[in-house]
């Protein structure tokens, strides 16, 4: 029996052949099974659900416009996650504003998680435990704001999107050594800017 994993990436490889030969219908199958989670990524970047919902298309524009230029080997997933942080980042230049990755939301299910408002927390807290939740999130908006913007770019993808370090490498093709120093340094400056709240 062949696993489901590889029997996938089988599938997948057909189905590229097939729009290569001129299968338009035969991209469906990425958009139906990669659209929920470019769209999230999208959202960590540019806090707009629109705008997340255009880079998606985009990506998926692109993928399809250059499926000749996909080598085979690698995981079309990993070749579309690569090529909507580009779009991300090339959008992010053209508006000229920072984009904090804090402010994303939490992921509460699959079923919310392309949801752009931030959930209510849990019961009615104290007026000083909000005054330093919000004291907290100010802070660590300006600890967000010291990284550069890749470092700024793997923080959110490890700690947002709780990619792997390699998976992080092939979609952003820095290697596996410098996304380590990113993000041992971005932590560095944050635990700076919060080390009066830790205890």
């Amino acid at each position: 029996m062949i696993p489901r994993e590889t029997a996938s990436e089988m599938d997948e490889a057909d189905l590229i052949r097939q729009v290569r030969n001129g299968n338009a219908e035969a991209f469906e199958h990425f958009v139906r099974t990669y659209q929920r989670r470019l769209t999230r990524i999208a959202y960590r970047f540019l806090r707009d659900a629109a705008e997340a919902d255009c880079a998606a298309q985009e990506s998926f524009l692109r993928a399809y416009q250059n499926i000749g230029d996909f080598r085979e080997g690698s995981t079309f997933e990993t070749w579309l996650t690569r090529i909507c942080i580009n779009w991300c980042k090339d959008r992010l230049k053209r508006r000229r504003r920072v984009v904090f990755f804090h402010e994303a939301p939490v992921r509460e299910s699959d079923d919310e998680a392309d949801e752009p408002e931030e959930r209510a927390p849990a019961g009615d807290p104290s007026p000083e435990r909000r005054a330093m939740g919000r004291e907290i999130r100010e802070r660590l908006a300006l600890a967000l704001d010291s990284l550069s913007p890749r470092q700024r770019v793997v923080f959110g993808l490890k700690h947002f999107e709780e990619m792997s370090i390699p998976e992080i490498a092939a979609s952003t093709g820095l290697d596996e050594g410098t996304i380590k120093s990113h993000l041992f340094r971005a932590a560095r400056k944050i635990r700076e800017r919060l080390s009066e709240f830790q205890s």
